[in-house]
């Protein structure tokens, strides 16, 4: 069992939650980009 000065506190968690949360989210929006850059490249390259 942990001791309470060793668990991180409530707003330790809540940071590293948020920081993980923005992670996940930029890793989200890039996947979502390359695939809206190759749709348009596709587009554009083998016209359609």
């Amino acid at each position: 069992m942990q001791t309470p000065a060793k668990s991180p506190s409530h707003t330790e968690r809540q940071a590293s939650q948020k920081a993980a949360n923005r992670r996940l989210g930029l890793i989200l929006l890039s996947i979502v980009a390359v695939f809206f850059l190759g749709f348009f490249a596709k587009m554009i390259l083998l016209g359609g």
